[in-house]
């Protein structure tokens, strides 16, 4: 068997470890199969290592699988997976891993002490509050008030809500600022699509494309738009960057990228946009994705079914 993970030390040694039966080994394998087509579709390459799952070359260390990549999965599965399918591949992805951890192949399973989406009453309001988004801007723009980088960064987040990899790789000739929106054709997903961009990011990113540290970086070329210490950001790098901002605006929870997605979606939401609109903006396959993202139990259970 062949592939990023069937070819992996975690596949052979779980093969050898588990104690399921032949056929819960060959439903797991199914399963795994599906996180497999992810890993390849997210961008992987080489020998799978969890432990050492993202690279910065600003801070030249490496840093484990986190929750923000697996969420990336877990929106896999609603769009590509039945609710009954997705549901046991979320368990089965959770179980492995705990394997792993418990065997010390593994640091730590990012999915241990996350409950199963696909049960509707797991359903968790990831999205920030308007107060905590406010705290945010006004740490980010503390960090960062002369080149505004961090504050675009949060601004983007919340109006636009691109997937970490889509951010990392967007680049000055994706944004349309004669049609007002972002045209995404880099990152996890293969199909290009486009969002919208409110009239404050649209002000924000002109002036930010012309200010003196930008233009020294891009040296008239089309280059990554954030940077740091004269590197491109990384999945990493804005995993980092969210956990001091967060420190900064003093939030006890924890903020992820795909947390500013589900805010997103709330704020559009509050706004009075319909689930049309929010499914456009994050670009959902299906609508029942989009509805997973807002907080109001009672209007979404029929949806959600």
């Amino acid at each position: 068997m062949e592939g990023i993970l069937f070819s992996s030390i975690y596949f052979q040694k779980w093969k050898e470890l588990n104690t399921l039966k032949p056929k819960t080994v060959q439903m797991y394998i199914s399963h795994l199969k599906v996180f497999e087509d992810y890993l390849v579709l997210a961008g992987w390459k080489g020998e799978l290592d969890f432990d050492k799952f993202y690279y910065s070359k600003i801070h030249d260390q490496y840093a484990p699988v986190d929750l923000d990549f697996m969420d990336g999965f877990i929106e896999y599965l609603h769009e590509n997976r039945t609710k009954s399918q997705a549901k046991h591949g979320f368990t089965v992805v959770k179980s492995f891993m705990d394997l792993l951890v418990d065997y010390d192949l593994m640091e730590y399973n990012p999915l241990r002490h996350f409950k199963n989406p696909f049960y509707y009453e797991s359903f968790r309001n990831r999205a920030l509050s308007e107060e905590e988004c406010l705290k945010l801007l006004k740490a980010a723009y503390d960090l960062d008030p002369f080149f505004q980088q961090y504050y675009l960064i949060l601004l983007l987040q919340t109006t636009c809500g691109l997937r970490a990899k889509e951010l990392c790789k967007l680049t000055v000739s994706q944004i349309d600022f004669e049609h007002n929106i972002i045209v995404i054709d880099n990152g996890r997903k293969t199909i290009i699509g486009t969002v919208r961009m409110t009239p404050a990011l649209q002000k924000k990113l002109r002036e930010y494309v012309n200010h003196p540290y930008f233009i020294a970086w891009s040296k008239e070329k089309d280059k990554e738009l954030f940077f740091i210490k004269n590197k491109p950001f990384t999945p990493a790098d804005l995993n980092k960057f969210l956990e001091k901002l967060r420190k900064k605006a003093k939030i006890t929870r924890k903020v992820t990228n795909h947390d500013l997605r589900a805010t997103m979606a709330y704020l559009l939401y509050k706004e009075g946009n319909d689930y049309k609109s929010i499914q456009r903006q994050l670009r959902h396959k299906k609508l029942k994705t989009t509805l997973g993202y807002l907080p109001i139990h009672v209007e979404l259970n029929g949806y959600l079914d």
